[in-house]
């Protein structure tokens, strides 16, 4: 049996300037020490900035709610 994932898309607007890319990365390393991994590159439209993450789901734990 396949382990399944939690997948979560981290967003944050994008601006061009060093705040998207702190605010992004903020928000990716609190995913980081919540047992995500990164999946992929960072991706933009034109209003936003993108981090894909997964994340194993353990046998008895619940996802979180959206």
């Amino acid at each position: 049996m396949k382990t399944p994932i939690e997948y979560v898309i981290i967003a944050v607007p994008f601006h061009a300037d060093a705040v998207t890319h702190d605010e992004l990365a903020r928000k990716v390393n609190e995913k980081l020490n919540g047992g995500y991994e990164l999946l992929g590159a960072p991706f933009l439209s034109k209003e936003m900035m993108y981090q894909p993450m997964t994340k194993p789901i353990q046998p008895g734990s619940h996802p979180p709610t959206p």
